[in-house]
């Protein structure tokens, strides 16, 4: 006797539209200060000052043109020398803690375990504790209202430290002693192991590339003539500054100021998501 014929039931959908409704309502959420924002760059300061009023009278870009033509701030000389100071700083940070993070998953030297203790010091030490401190020894050096003076202090990274030597413990150790059999430097080695971590050295890349180009701190403390400013310090300079400033200017320029980080990570989100997934497999 066959055994009897089960009802097929089709799986309880439920939780899933219940989730998809509640990331939608998320996404909506986080979206609306930046469609505000963007249309905002098209109000007068009456309309900005009505926050349910989301769509301006008229889409004007006077403010874009007073934006560009430098009437209340430098923005194409500012917007660059945040670039610079974004782009050196994410390229030489990676260099030097991928470095050290090679040093640190592959050899035993005297005092590793205290220079380790001290990377985690870092990470927990505020900036604001190291203000006076910095300013001084960059004031030393000559580096004061240079960018190269906010560019020095965010190459060294007890964060990116901890993160590549993790990354580094994780490649196969037969890879590594095969290239020291060979006969090849310690140097050597870390530049052929270069390849099999490229996910995750564009990806810190571009954590560090964000970090760097929304600081405030460095560049208010060291850079003090407008000419020098980075973009960040340069909108927060202009808020509250006239009774006649238009805040359509600040917003124009706020959403300008999200292009390069966007562009950035929609080109690297597959590298990314796949060093993420990576470093959290192991």
């Amino acid at each position: 006797m066959s055994a009897p014929h089960t009802l097929y039931r089709p799986p309880h959908r439920r939780p899933s539209v219940l989730a998809t409704l509640c990331v939608a309502v998320a996404g909506v959420l986080f979206f609306y200060p930046f469609l505000w924002m963007f249309l905002s760059a098209f109000k007068d300061n009456r309309e900005i000052f009505k926050p349910l009023q989301l769509l301006p009278r008229a889409f004007d870009p006077q403010y874009y043109r007073q934006l560009f033509n430098g009437e209340w701030i430098p923005f194409f000389q500012v917007f660059t020398n945040s670039l610079v100071v974004a782009v050196l700083q994410s390229a030489g940070v990676v260099v030097v803690t991928s470095m050290a993070g090679y040093a640190f998953a592959r050899n035993r030297f005297a005092g590793r375990g205290l220079l380790f203790i001290l990377a985690l010091v870092v990470i927990m030490m505020p900036q604001q504790a190291l203000a006076i401190a910095l300013f001084s020894w960059l004031n030393t050096l000559g580096l004061v209202n240079q960018l190269a003076g906010v560019i020095l202090p965010g190459l060294v990274s007890g964060l990116g430290l901890l993160y590549f030597t993790q990354v580094f413990r994780q490649v196969p150790d037969d890879l590594v002693n095969a290239a020291r059999l060979a006969g090849a430097s310690e140097f050597r080695v870390y530049l052929t192991l270069l390849p099999l971590v490229s996910s995750a050295l564009l990806s810190f890349g571009l954590i560090q590339f964000i970090l760097a180009w929304h600081e405030h701190l460095i560049p208010l403390l060291v850079l003090s003539s407008a000419e020098k400013q980075t973009l960040p310090i340069a909108l927060a300079g202009l808020y509250g500054s006239s009774l006649r400033f238009p805040y359509a200017v600040l917003m124009a320029a706020s959403s300008l100021i999200l292009l390069p980080t966007v562009v950035l990570f929609a080109l690297l989100y597959r590298r990314f998501q796949s060093a993420l997934s990576e470093l959290l497999a192991h």
